[in-house]
């Protein structure tokens, strides 16, 4: 997909209004929630402001995280998420390989989450099942975005180097997000009967190969911040177990201290192992790539002055 100024415009554009129609649906899901159970007499409270079939499941659920975790984590997000699209769409990014790599990956990603947001507010048992299914798509998606961005290969400069973040995020919450729905689909298809004493432990085996197959995932991305949804999920888990299903409480408390741990020492490093390149500004990598031409003949002169000690030593 070409990287002229309209696509990269029409890219923010359209991912704005993706989280607009899904930020806009949730928050109608909400309010109905609230005036259901403003109606219900009995005086109970709830804990997740979704349709009634969401939230019979999620009840059933026991790896699914308090609503706390939901709200905190997709609000940085798509805050973060709207900022990198504005970014990408600056003039100065015109030549940023990376975010015209991205372009397909972005359109595919927003058009996906536009339908998850659809069916996550709808109340019907088929609903759930588009969900979790819209969501375990969107996952190699996301992976392909953040590979096509090259986060945890080659080193670029700020601001986008703290503005990729969010699809580091973006890439490990939908990961969790896929162990967590996988559940909801079993217990809406009736492929699996609740019982409560034998499910705890295994859903505490469930947390436990998850935060294993994160950590592994983790590094094979050269990424510790696609780690940090999983604490926020592990969290969620223990605040909403700790009484209810104390084996399952204990064991997401104790991941999400390990992950807090791991996250400590390597989110400063930024990184599992050195970058395989690392870019100083594009503009300069094309003048050291060869002929350079743009219409502000001084850049390129300050990117030719700034790239001759990397010349001189011989560095690509």
């Amino acid at each position: 997909m070409k990287n002229s100024s309209f696509w990269r415009i029409a890219t923010a554009v359209f991912a704005v209004g993706s989280i607009i129609y899904t930020t806009v649906s949730s928050a109608q899901s909400r309010k109905e929630s609230r005036d259901r159970h403003e109606s219900d007499h009995s005086g109970s409270e709830y804990e997740y402001d979704v349709p009634t079939e969401y939230e019979e499941v999620f009840e059933k659920n026991q790896i699914v995280p308090a609503g706390w975790a939901f709200g905190a984590v997709w609000s940085t997000i798509y805050s973060g998420l709207a900022a990198l699209l504005v970014h990408q769409a600056l003039p100065s990014e015109e030549h940023n390989p990376r975010y015209e790599k991205a372009q397909p990956w972005w359109w595919a990603s927003w058009a996906l989450n536009a339908i998850f947001g659809r069916f996550f507010s709808q109340n019907d048992p088929q609903s759930i099942i588009i969900s979790d299914l819209t969501t375990k798509i969107n996952l190699p998606v996301a992976i392909g975005l953040h590979q096509s961005l090259e986060i945890g290969k080659t080193d670029v400069p700020a601001p986008e180097k703290y503005l990729r973040i969010p699809v580091s995020l973006y890439a490990g919450w939908l990961t969790a997000a896929t162990v967590v729905g996988t559940p909801n689909t079993l217990l809406t298809l009736g492929a699996w009967t609740p019982q409560e004493e034998d499910d705890e432990p295994i859903s505490a085996g469930i947390l436990a190969a998850t935060a294993g197959a994160g950590y592994f995932i983790a590094r094979r991305l050269n990424d510790p911040w696609y780690m940090l949804p999983f604490v926020a999920g592990f969290s969620g888990i223990a605040t909403r177990q700790w009484h209810k299903e104390p084996i399952l409480g204990w064991t997401a408390a104790t991941l999400a201290a390990v992950y807090s741990g791991l996250l400590a020492y390597w989110l400063p490093r930024g990184k599992f192992h050195e970058y395989d390149r690392y870019v100083v500004n594009d503009v300069e990598a094309a003048v050291l790539a060869g002929p350079f031409e743009t219409d502000q003949p001084y850049q390129a002169e300050i990117a030719r002055e700034r790239m001759k000690p990397i010349e001189a030593e011989g560095l690509d």
